[in-house]
């Protein structure tokens, strides 16, 4: 019986074309999500919501969204809309990667 050929994939290392195009469109999407994960939070915090003795006040607090303050809807809802956007841009990328030829 022979043994079946074994395939080295390396993320940091990708050979040939095929794995650079996969490896590209993994760190487009994780880049869009560290982005969204933490720079929306500390975008929030330096704008002053940070501040545990009220004197950050901003307009992120004042304004109201749907009822609830603007800054708990970025965080609450927004993260979870840019999740199903990312995994949207994600098999978007990946079927135009397929559509081409190798």
């Amino acid at each position: 019986m022979t043994e079946p050929k074994r395939v080295e994939i390396n993320f940091f290392r990708p050979r040939g074309e095929r794995q650079r195009r996969e490896v590209r469109i993994a760190v487009i999407v994780l880049s869009l999500w560290a982005l969204l994960s933490f720079g929306l939070p500390l975008l929030i915090w330096l704008a002053g919501l940070g501040d545990s003795t009220g004197l950050g006040r901003s307009f992120l607090t004042a304004t109201r969204f749907c009822g609830f303050p603007l800054h708990y809807w970025l965080i609450a809802q927004g993260c979870t809309i840019g999740y199903v956007l990312l995994c949207k841009l994600y098999c978007r990328l990946w079927t135009r990667r397929l559509a081409r030829p190798w």
